[in-house]
């Protein structure tokens, strides 16, 4: 008996999106714009998703360009003054002068 009620269910129910059928159809038709709107290659995702991306990729450039910056001064540094060769060389490369020597200080890191 319970098939027999689902049956009148279904049937009722069939009946009401026939005789709507063109409100039925229009909703269909909302519901794929809706869903490309959202969804689709131009959608509102895709467009949060993008704007997200740009958002970091201008962070970066302006890092690198911050960055780029400070290695250009330090560039015009090295051209111009004969003591930031040195110190460079010193730090960087443990280069020393003729007859100096070099005394490396260890400290305890567990005090």
């Amino acid at each position: 008996m319970s098939s027999h009620k689902d049956d009148g269910f279904f049937k009722n129910i069939f009946r009401y999106l026939y005789n709507r059928r063109r409100m039925v159809l229009y909703l269909l038709i909302l519901l794929v714009i809706v869903s490309y709107a959202v969804f689709g290659k131009k959608g509102i995702l895709q467009r949060v998703e993008l704007e997200m991306e740009n958002k970091e990729l201008q962070q970066k450039l302006k890092y690198e360009q911050e960055k780029s910056i400070m290695l250009q001064k330090e560039i015009e540094e090295l051209k111009s003054s004969e003591k930031k060769i040195e110190k460079v060389a010193r730090e960087k490369y443990g280069m020393t002068k003729e007859g100096e020597e070099i005394y490396k200080v260890q400290t305890d890191s567990t005090k």
